[in-house]
């Protein structure tokens, strides 16, 4: 895989000591490189997939995988928005496959909780884990890293395509994102240019960032299973709360970054309460 992925420069966050940041309210590292890209190479003869939020629903992700595989008759380049982990039953089971896969994904708010709670408990033999955060005792320090080092954004040119957890800002070039917001985000609140301008929010205040999302890149994201599947004309939300007992979402999407057809799997139960 590493052949296949160029890097986006991000000095600009990124620091070689990896020293913490804050962004959904907890200080972890940041991964090597913030914003990656899947060069037209990883494409050739394959079909693009997208997952949304998985959340430890293993079985209900191998279903939805199985069911992909089945529909096409080329290779798969399966994406995942974010959010492997965290809430559901299998959550090791999902890291362990997606590691030994050929999937990528970027770095969702819950994989990001989950380094924070893997570190703290590493680093400080006093710290007390939650009692949500008990299966975290499961993981490998193997899962820890890949965790730490899912990137913000995933950009397949190919397919005129970003992948991102939460959302993005309009207007405003990815090295330039805050991090905070690509992991956290919902909706935008309007602002004066002389107040500083639209900013985002991960709050009920503004609307879907997804109405201001005006292209030119087709943007695939999760996070938001209140609002359930999201379709506009430039941005498509694929987190359908099967965590929550409703179901999970994939897409193929077609060169132009379209969506080509829609794939779901009822999840077994719901694990959650909304």
């Amino acid at each position: 895989m590493g052949g296949l992925i160029s890097v986006i420069a991000t000095s600009l966050f990124h620091q070689t000591n990896a020293k913490p940041y804050l962004t959904s309210c907890v200080p972890i590292p940041l991964p090597s490189t913030n914003h990656t890209t899947l060069e037209p190479s990883a494409m050739e003869n394959k079909e693009l997939f997208i997952v949304g939020d998985v959340h430890g629903c293993y079985d209900e992700m191998l279903e939805l995988l199985e069911d992909a595989k089945k529909s096409t008759t080329k290779k798969l380049t399966v994406v995942f928005v974010g959010d492997l982990v965290n809430k559901g039953p299998k959550n090791k089971e999902v890291l362990d496959y997606v590691m030994s896969s050929e999937a990528y994904s970027v770095r969702g708010n819950h994989d990001e909780a989950v380094v924070y709670q893997c570190l703290s408990h590493k680093n400080d033999t006093d710290y007390e884990i939650p009692a949500r955060y008990e299966w975290i005792k499961e993981l490998s320090e193997e899962n820890i890293s890949y965790l730490q080092e899912l990137p913000y954004t995933i950009t397949i040119p190919s397919h005129n395509v970003i992948v991102v957890h939460a959302g993005l800002l309009p207007g405003t070039p990815l090295e330039k994102q805050k991090l905070k917001d690509m992991v956290l985000m919902r909706n935008i609140i309007n602002r004066d240019h002389f107040e500083g301008g639209p900013y985002a929010t991960s709050s009920s205040g503004g609307r879907p960032w997804v109405m201001h999302w005006a292209g030119k890149e087709q943007i695939y994201f999760g996070h938001d299973a209140i609002r359930g599947l999201q379709r506009s004309e430039y941005a498509t939300g694929l987190d359908t709360g099967c965590v929550y007992g409703f179901c999970l979402t994939g897409v193929f999407v077609n060169q132009k970054g379209e969506v080509e057809r829609m794939l779901k799997v009822k999840a077994k139960m719901a694990y959650k309460q909304v």
